[in-house]
């Protein structure tokens, strides 16, 4: 509970110490005090206060210096900073926060002021670390399940190869169709859980930011997914793409699964025609991929992007529904997004939003 919370004091006027000790303290925290940088240092190699009130005036360092400390020890950079200060200056209050302080209050400050920021950040930061574990739980929970179900499925088809030994070939052709669709759906189920076990992954994976020549990326991409498909007609016209900046891996990732789709989507085309194209705006580095394919109906494009929603039946095209999710995420992941645009049986259009402010 937040009310149990270790508060660190960093503060060089014995005054200010004693006094906000004591507010702390009635409210039921834990508090230590410190009153120079290198005090602090010490202390944080030995334990780890939920909560750090640092002034910026100090004697040895000042309390930008000591946050930047604090910020790049894997140990503490998670611990929340509200900075104590009487300065007016816009450009100090900045650098707080673009150090990694969550907030400050002015000195001298009001009472019920200050413990209602302290209570505040307390609680979003437990609530903070409540979620991270709770997706590592999740992630965990996630690799054992994909694990222990795979398992049986590769069993049932280990035991349907073995029917089909035992059962010769004088078998009727239903008996044959059974078994082929109890592979098949066995390998489609398996085929699920590991898609869902890789969109579970992604909530929790950080982009390595990275300049990445999309273009180059997509011919790649296509010339090795149609070499998969060669007995395809396949015009791809690639134009000049904006350069982003991302995860060169996940950005493979996700243009594997939107040109695959397109490849998937255009299999009853005796022609089939794949556009990437991009331009930037104020905002974005945008990326479009076109095709003309079967499309969608705009009505249902609320579905694309949730796990295991498919537009289309198994018989029409096969698929695990994870696939546009996946890319969702991976552009979330970068801070951007995805939109798309279909007709039924006229092509569908999928646009990338990357930030510019990335680059």
């Amino acid at each position: 509970m937040t009310n149990y919370a270790e508060i660190l004091i960093v503060d060089d006027m014995p005054d200010h110490i004693a006094y906000s000790g004591m507010l702390l303290k009635s409210e039921g925290y834990r508090v230590f005090a410190t009153t120079s940088g290198k005090a602090v240092k010490r202390f944080i190699e030995k334990r780890v206060p939920d909560l750090i009130l640092l002034d910026i005036q100090l004697g040895d360092m000042n309390g930008l210096e000591i946050c930047r400390m604090i910020k790049t020890n894997p140990k503490t950079k998670e611990v929340p900073i509200i900075f104590l200060t009487s300065e007016t200056s816009p450009d100090i209050i900045n650098q707080s926060f673009e150090l990694g302080g969550c907030d400050y209050v002015k000195k001298p400050f009001i009472k019920e002021e200050y413990l209602a920021r302290i209570r505040t950040h307390l609680q979003i930061n437990a609530q903070k670390q409540d979620l991270t574990n709770a997706n590592n739980e999740l992630t965990m929970f996630c690799s054992a399940v994909s694990h222990d179900l795979k398992a049986p499925f590769n069993i049932i088809n280990m035991l349907v190869d073995m029917l089909k030994s035992e059962l010769g070939e004088n078998q009727s052709e239903g008996v044959y169709d059974i078994m082929a669709m109890i592979e098949s759906k066995t390998t489609q189920t398996r085929i699920m859980i590991e898609r869902l076990f890789e969109f579970s992954k992604m909530c929790n994976v950080k982009p390595e930011m990275q300049s990445v020549d999309v273009g180059k990326l997509a011919i790649d991409t296509f010339n090795e997914l149609k070499s998969i498909n060669s007995d395809r007609d396949i015009e791809f016209i690639c134009g000049d793409l904006p350069i982003v900046k991302g995860d060169a891996v996940l950005i493979e990732i996700m243009l594997k699964n939107l040109l695959g789709n397109s490849i998937k989507y255009t299999s009853k085309r005796k022609k089939a025609v794949i556009e990437m194209s991009g331009n930037t705006d104020n905002t974005y580095n945008i990326i479009r991929i076109k095709d003309n394919g079967s499309g969608f109906d705009m009505a249902y494009a609320n579905k694309l992007f949730q796990v295991f929603q498919r537009l289309h039946t198994d018989d029409e095209f096969e698929g695990s529904g994870v696939g546009l999710a996946l890319v969702s995420r991976i552009m979330q992941r970068h801070g951007g997004r995805i939109e798309a645009y279909g007709e039924v049986d006229k092509g569908a259009e999928f646009s990338l939003l990357f930030p510019k402010n990335n680059l």
